[in-house]
């Protein structure tokens, strides 16, 4: 049963200018991320050329150090060329900060940490520490086991760096879209990691592997990515064989009492990933008494471009989880 989000935009003059800030500076962003990173997330061979690419906001005047504000690039979290994040500070301290890891999507064979580049700037503007990962995909025969450790890695080495800058996060927010977005979920339904999750957000998220609106939908190429990323072959008649790796691959199936809070973002005409995935990715988390919201876009495709109107709930939604799971 879908849960339906309650936003309070009357939550102290204090949250009324930093909502202002934020829907001025990250709707706008926002939405380009969703267009281009989203289009770009089940197309393997889009271009850079085909994605929309904002600049980083201006800075305030920089302290101390120069990586107390700004961005700070390509920091090797590990030893194979995709293992590399970029990390962008906000313009002014605190005692303890918040974070975001941003996942980007692709089908796990394409994408950039720089899709996310506009959105890593927005996050530090709004007073947390933001970062967006690469990682290990199908070119490195990497399957999602690998691409978990991957965020491991990438948190350890986020962690370790924004300290010996100045900047003690204390908790972090996952954040992906699509391939990107079925990461973060995994990670956080599955992982123990030292840096606290505070909350994680999902968008056009594949979660059910065993539903039979994705099964019946995936034509050849959806089997091989499958294959690949679970590390065996699959294919529409194996499905029942392989139910239990399946399974143990799924979001929807891992989720237990006692993980993040999430939010999932789902277009009602997703053509790549079903929307009765969302709708199986929340029953699972009501049943697991975890809070969450799901917020449908009900014109939308995997892009979720349709749908100005719940972009904006949206944004305000990811704000309101913010400050209440990164305090």
């Amino acid at each position: 049963m879908t849960h339906v989000p309650t936003v309070d935009l009357t939550v102290g003059e204090e949250n009324e200018v930093t909502l202002r800030r934020f829907r001025r500076a990250f709707v706008l962003v926002m939405c380009a991320v969703l267009v281009a990173g989203l289009v770009s997330a089940c197309s393997a061979g889009a271009s850079k050329n085909s994605r929309t690419t904002d600049p980083t906001p201006a800075w305030a005047t920089p302290s101390v150090s120069p990586y107390t504000t700004g961005e700070k690039s390509n920091i090797a979290y590990g030893p194979n060329a995709a293992q590399k994040m970029d990390i962008c500070y906000p313009p002014t301290r605190s005692q303890t900060t918040g974070a975001f890891l941003l996942i980007h999507g692709g089908s796990w064979a394409s994408g950039d940490k720089s899709d996310f580049e506009s959105l890593c700037g927005v996050v530090a503007r709004l007073g947390y520490v933001g970062a967006t990962m690469n990682y290990r995909m199908f070119d490195s025969h990497a399957t999602y086991a690998d691409m978990l450790a991957d965020i491991d890695l990438a948190l350890a080495t986020y962690t370790d760096t924004a300290r010996q800058d100045g900047w003690p996060i204390s908790k972090v927010a996952l954040m992906g879209v699509s391939a990107g977005a079925y990461l973060a979920l995994m990670y956080a339904y599955t992982r123990q990691p030292a840096l606290p999750i505070g909350f994680v957000v999902g968008m056009s998220t594949p979660t059910d592997f065993l539903d039979p609106a994705l099964i019946d939908s995936a034509d050849a190429s959806q089997y091989t990515e499958l294959s690949n990323l679970v590390g065996v072959d699959l294919s529409k008649e194996s499905v029942e064989a392989r139910q239990a790796t399946l399974e143990s691959a799924s979001p929807a199936y891992r989720v237990q009492k006692g993980a993040p809070p999430t939010i999932l973002a789902h277009g009602a005409k997703d053509s790549v990933v079903p929307y009765s995935n969302a709708l199986s990715m929340a029953a699972r988390l009501a049943i697991a008494g975890v809070p969450y919201d799901l917020l449908t876009y009900p014109n939308s495709d995997h892009n979720l471009a349709d749908d100005p109107d719940v972009s904006n709930r949206f944004l305000s939604l990811v704000l309101s989880y913010a400050t209440r799971y990164l305090a």
